[in-house]
């Protein structure tokens, strides 16, 4: 054998392992993107549950429907964390009123499983219209940030 074969050999193993790491980088970069995407699904799968948690909860005990936005309105303030004071809450916290209400209805005695299927409704419509109007994904203002504290042992 002599040096040119060995050297194509040789080559043609550098070029196959290039390659191979090329096509590694690419399915690490896909696979961190596809992370990300679930990672997100997850928080706002949670998000949105703690949400409709805190709002079933406060209508529930509702004698009304004004009872119910009432209390479905302050619970859903406190849960953005806001006041309700200027005129874009104002106007998410009406947009909101068809969940509040939705939701109400649902839990009474005499909802049917359509009331379910109509919370999902008015939910999605009042996500994707936050997300058009806003240009941000509403789920992501019930974002918290988690403050580490120093552990600190007491003796």
């Amino acid at each position: 054998m002599t040096a040119q074969p060995i050297a194509q050999y040789l080559e043609r193993l550098e070029t196959t392992a290039r390659a191979a790491s090329a096509a590694e980088e690419a399915f690490r970069r896909e696979a961190a993107k596809r992370f990300r995407e679930l990672e997100n699904e997850r928080a706002f799968a949670f998000r949105r549950l703690n949400l409709m948690r805190s709002i079933a909860s406060a209508v529930s005990g509702a004698k009304d429907e004004e009872e119910a936005r009432a209390n479905g309105s302050a619970a859903f303030l406190r849960e953005l964390e806001w006041t309700g004071a200027s005129e874009q809450q104002k106007q998410v916290l009406e947009r909101f009123q068809p969940v509040i209400v939705t939701t109400w209805e649902a839990g009474r005695e005499e909802a049917s499983e359509t009331g379910i299927e109509t919370i999902d409704k008015e939910l999605a419509a009042f996500e994707k219209w936050f997300d058009e109007e806003r240009k941000v994904r509403f789920l992501s203002l019930l974002e918290r940030e988690v403050v580490e504290l120093p552990l600190v042992e007491v003796v």
